[in-house]
């Protein structure tokens, strides 16, 4: 039970790398760096001194081509656990100061590898034995004393760094106003980091009993699994009610971008059937079928891939369109909130089916239906945009009258006039390709 206790606290801080992973808007930078540090750092130590781990070591040490190969996993993961140590000590750097100094950050690299060098000489002095289950000194006062000085090493140096962040998250505690889910979440986090502190203590009694019996443990024991299990859960809370606040509203955000990204596909889908130059990148059969990674930024993309369609159907609208289109809107009326629209996707229709026909475009030509032009308003906000596209794309799609004018443009470009088409121009090779 302890080691899969050990292991489910590595997890939580693995999955807290993989949530500040590089390239996710998170900020400032250098705290979110050094966390995904101390995350990755303290996560990978865990894992080597877990107890299944050391106890797989230990069974393969009759097998190992020199004998102290089974020490490596715990010589291995306590100089992790330091450096995740100097992370957090860094940590505490960057919320004192946005970005840290060079000079700053090597002066603390620096008294890490003194400890790292410190406790290298004291466990060569100590000489221990081959087992991986404890460190075991020499038989002498000294290579006790020698294994106590490493362990009391280590304990020491994590205990200054957690007091520091400790520190300033009081701070940030005292400094961030009235009640409320930011001040309840820093306040568990501090009793999350005060809990590691617990933990770190608790390495005290490895530094007595190597001191008395010339021996330590090499992986973490019951109680240690404990103390890590209450402070990941007090962090976990702690980062769950400072989040939480974001968390709806980001998941309702990227559930709305979805959703509007995907009530543009109809208009979209015929925009880049007849102009695949639009696409700003290809388009493979799989991710046109899959939801997109980032809804958000592929709704951006798409909104303009369209307004780059429209204005390269500039060149190809009909002259006939309005004729035709008041034609069909005397039998199929449309509501007058979509009058404009319609008009506009009448328009687009007539050009899709000319330029799907193979017309050579007109430069020279005015438009006759302005409603198909981009419009020369202010630029909206994304969601704004969005929705007027996507309202311009469900009356594209269901609308009669742009049906009609569509079966219309398709008919009379299906047997092309140089006066409309312009000379040189060649009959198409069969119907158009918008054809519904």
């Amino acid at each position: 039970m302890t080691g899969l206790t050990v292991y489910g606290v590595a997890l939580f801080f693995a999955l807290g790398t993989c949530r500040l992973a590089p390239g996710r808007r998170t900020g400032p930078r250098a705290v979110a760096r050094y966390t995904r540090h101390a995350a990755a750092l303290l996560s990978a130590a865990l894992l080597l001194l877990a107890p299944p781990s050391v106890e797989l070591a230990d069974r393969l040490g009759p097998f190992a081509p020199v004998p102290v190969v089974p020490l490596v996993p715990v010589l291995v993961g306590e100089a992790l656990r330091l450096c995740a140590a100097c992370a957090v000590r860094l940590l505490a750097l960057a919320l004192c100061t946005p970005e840290p100094g060079r000079r700053a950050v090597r002066r603390r690299l620096a008294v890490l590898a003194g400890i790292l060098a410190l406790r290298a000489a004291l466990l060569a002095l100590a000489s221990p034995g081959p087992g991986a289950r404890e460190l075991s000194a020499a038989p002498s006062t000294g290579a006790h004393l020698a294994l106590a000085g490493y362990s009391a090493v280590g304990v020491l140096y994590l205990a200054h760094c957690l007091t520091a962040l400790l520190r300033q998250l009081l701070r940030l505690t005292r400094a961030s106003g009235g009640p409320g889910p930011t001040r309840t979440g820093l306040r568990l986090i501090v009793l999350g980091v005060a809990a590691g502190l617990l933990w770190t203590a608790w390495g005290v009694d490895d530094v007595v009993r190597a001191a008395a019996t010339g021996s330590q443990d090499g992986a973490e024991d019951a109680l240690c699994g404990v103390l890590g299990l209450v402070c990941v859960t007090l962090l976990g809370a702690g980062l769950g009610a400072t989040l939480w606040p974001v968390v709806p509203a980001a998941v309702s955000g990227w559930l709305l971008a979805h959703r509007r990204h995907r009530a543009l596909a109809p208009l979209w889908r015929d925009l880049h059937t007849v102009l695949p130059e639009i696409a700003l990148v290809p388009v493979r059969r799989l991710s046109a079928l899959l939801p997109p990674r980032d809804p958000q930024f592929a709704l951006y993309r798409r909104i303009i891939e369209i307004h780059d369609a429209r204005l390269i159907l500039r060149q190809h609208l009909d002259p006939r369109t309005a004729q035709w289109l008041a034609g069909a809107t005397r039998r199929f009326p449309p509501p007058a909130d979509r009058a404009a629209a319609t008009a506009e996707a009448a328009a687009l229709a007539a050009a899709l089916e000319r330029a799907a026909a193979g017309a050579l475009p007109d430069p020279g030509a005015a438009p006759t239906v302005p409603a198909a032009v981009p419009s020369a308003e202010p630029p909206r906000a994304l969601g704004s945009e969005a929705d007027h596209l996507a309202h311009l794309t469900r009356v594209y799609a269901t609308c009669p009258a742009v049906a009609e004018v569509r079966t219309r443009a398709r008919a009379a470009h299906s047997a092309r006039s140089p006066a409309v088409d312009g000379p040189g121009a060649e009959p198409p090779a069969g119907p158009g390709l918008l054809g519904r």
